[in-house]
């Protein structure tokens, strides 16, 4: 039961949210009637940015700073989270507020699958090079897999002994890592294993989003700690961390683009772009009213 001191009004809902966050409270925000529509399947990269609030995924060109959204994709959201892409460019959404995943092809907006099966809540996303999708569920705290195109997943990992399994990425090697903010750690699945071995990292306090990039860079987002470790393939010491441009509470789940640059999701504020190797943003995206998650088209090299 929420304190008086955190009631909310008739104008919101409460979610299922990290143990470290509490709560999600997500408001009852209608689409603009000027935001912008279509995915402009002709642009070389785009950026996908859900907006959980207003059940919406914006596009942005991550090369530019500071952008203005250049389309939109509404249908079939409900709560939108951590977002994918795989490596024909297919973006899949995972959808907190109706327990689904949909998956919309380069230059649709409305989905061509939806997998319904096995889902609670499911919070992170991530695609193997396979096609094999991955889902965190705050519902069941399980990690479920399915298989390219298939909506019953072949397999259900149980992250109770370990934490509550949040965001999820997946290395050039097809093992998946999953951030567990309960217990300060991050989690790697190896690939073909139903086992996940802890990842040993130091320099974690509270990390929700996980993301690979160039080299199998690893960038771990600590909502508790509010900025981001950056690993080296094989460190468990971050080499940098990155502290400008993170808000207090605020950096949840996050991705990389093809040429590097890292982009993460200060929840309830912004989403802020890093060139590869930098610490300081040379991008900030405001206007979006409850930035979650990020995914890049192309896929980064890893």
């Amino acid at each position: 039961m929420l304190p008086q001191s955190h009631a909310f009004g008739v104008a919101t809902r409460v979610l299922p949210g990290p143990v470290v966050a509490g709560p999600i409270v997500v408001p009852l925000v209608p689409r603009p009637h000027d935001a912008p529509a279509g995915w402009p399947a002709s642009a070389k990269e785009i950026l996908f940015v859900a907006d959980g609030s207003a059940n919406q995924i914006l596009m942005y060109n991550p090369k530019q700073a500071n952008p203005t959204a250049m389309g939109s994709i509404t249908n079939g959201l409900n709560v939108p989270f951590q977002v994918a892409v795989d490596a024909k460019g297919n973006l899949y959404v995972a959808n907190i507020g109706n327990n689904t995943v949909t998956v919309y092809p380069p230059g649709k907006t409305s989905p061509s699958f939806t997998i319904t099966s096995g889902l609670s809540s499911p919070y992170g996303i991530t695609v193997d090079s396979k096609g094999d999708v991955f889902v965190s569920n705050l519902g069941s705290n399980a990690v479920t897999a399915y298989r390219h195109g298939k909506n019953t997943p072949y397999e259900t990992i149980s992250f109770n002994p370990y934490g509550q399994a949040v965001g999820l990425a997946v290395d050039g090697k097809n093992n998946v890592y999953v951030a567990c903010d309960s217990t300060n750690a991050v989690y790697e699945i190896p690939a073909g294993k139903t086992t996940p071995v802890n990842a040993g990292l130091s320099g974690l306090n509270g990390p929700v989003g996980v993301s690979v990039g160039l080299k199998n860079t690893l960038y771990v987002g600590n909502f508790g700690g509010s900025n981001v470790s950056v690993y080296k393939a094989g460190s468990k010491t971050p080499s940098a961390v990155i502290t400008s441009g993170i808000e207090h509470n605020g950096p949840t789940l996050n991705g990389v683009t093809s040429i590097g640059s890292f982009f993460q999701t200060n929840q309830n504020l912004n989403v802020v772009g890093f060139k590869a190797g930098a610490t300081s943003p040379f991008s900030t995206i405001g206007g979006v009213s409850q930035a979650t998650g990020v995914a890049s088209s192309p896929l980064v090299m890893k």
